[in-house]
């Protein structure tokens, strides 16, 4: 069995019973056909990209699961197209060495030693004056050198 991620749109006018019927409806399949529910996150209604069919926003879910190949191929492609209350979807297979199922975990911040944290800036005198320093000792270095 291999795991694959699926994403699809349910119809926005659709109540909260009916998007939830059909949630039960595709985890319930997967099931039924030997396969297993790794994950089922609910997004929720989000604007969509451009429209589909007139709708401007749709109601989007994914479900994360372990099947056969041939259940994706034949029976679960089939649901999601014959579905009229499925405005899109798209069934990806996740790469087994690249997916982990551990969350994220913060970074670790790291403070900087006080000697590197950035000091005040300089004003316009001072730098022109720093810049008139470094002229000076240029000069002073070339006669040196002669």
């Amino acid at each position: 069995m291999r795991t694959y991620e699926t994403i699809f749109i349910l119809k926005p006018e659709l109540s909260a019973e009916e998007h939830e019927k059909h949630i039960e409806f595709y985890k319930e399949n997967i099931i039924s056909n030997g396969g297993e529910i790794v994950k089922v996150d609910v997004w929720g209604r989000q604007a969509l990209a451009y429209p589909i069919e007139k709708h401007n926003d749709g109601y989007y879910v994914l479900i994360q699961f372990k099947a056969d190949t041939s259940y994706i191929n034949n029976e679960l492609e089939k649901r999601f197209q014959f579905n009229e209350n499925v405005i899109r979807y798209v069934i990806v297979m996740l790469d087994e060495k690249r997916f982990k199922q551990n969350p994220r975990k913060e970074p670790v911040r790291k403070e900087r030693p006080a000697s590197e944290k950035v000091s005040k800036p300089r004003s316009e005198s001072e730098e022109g004056a720093g810049e008139e320093q470094s002229e000076e000792t240029s000069e002073v270095a070339e006669n040196e050198e002669k």
